[in-house]
């Protein structure tokens, strides 16, 4: 994937800190298309099992993207849990992810 300084960006925000990171729009897009579809009719996923499946998708997607796939699917999930389109929660003391119902 070629970098072009003035290539469009998306500001991800994480939920909690409120801290911001500037991601190429090309590489967001996919990511999120990947965590929602990964997401979708689930009960609840762990980040491995979560990171896994985006993994796979990825590699379809974008076989050229060599940057950390569990870096960036972290990131991308903590935006859309501030967008309100994904909730983490426990049980039985696991963390899991799920998209957040209507």
């Amino acid at each position: 994937m070629a970098k072009t300084a003035n290539s469009p960006k998306t500001i991800t925000t994480h939920p909690r800190t409120g801290s911001r990171l500037r991601i190429e729009a090309a590489v967001y897009a996919p990511f999120k298309a990947a965590i929602l579809q990964s997401l979708k009719g689930s009960q609840g996923k762990t980040f491995t099992e979560l990171a896994a499946d985006v993994t796979k998708n990825i590699r379809k997607k974008l076989p050229s993207f060599k940057k950390s796939i569990p870096w960036y699917t972290i990131s991308v999930r903590l935006d859309l849990e501030t967008r309100g389109l994904v909730e983490t929660f426990t049980e039985k003391g696991k963390k899991l992810n799920r998209l957040k119902k209507a």
